[in-house]
């Protein structure tokens, strides 16, 4: 497999991966770690075939909890281009959530 800047480990697929799907999947995993807040840290990227295409899972601490944004496409970059909206949308939503717990 190629380098995919030592997250293989982090990196799961449900199938067999190429070097390129391997390739992508790391510039994936840079991408969600930009769409996350500060002190937040990806645990894992995985991705798998879904009846509707592709299905890609983020799992990631944010604060003290793990949390989980997942979106699906026809295609590995239209799951990659939704997964990047999921994440934002999630992040408001459990920091949301988190303000509401704490009172």
């Amino acid at each position: 497999m190629a380098s995919n800047d030592g997250h293989a480990e982090r990196i799961a697929s449900a199938e067999a991966m190429t070097d390129a799907d391997a390739q992508y999947l790391a510039q994936v995993w840079r991408d969600c770690e930009t769409r996350l807040a500060p002190g937040s840290e990806l645990l894992e990227l995985h991705r798998e075939s879904a009846d509707e295409g592709v299905s890609l899972v983020a799992r990631y601490r944010l604060g003290r909890h793990n949390r989980e944004s997942a979106a699906t496409g026809d295609t590995l970059l239209e799951a990659h281009s939704a997964l990047r909206d999921r994440i934002i949308i999630d992040r408001i939503r459990f920091g949301f959530s988190d303000i509401v717990e704490s009172r």
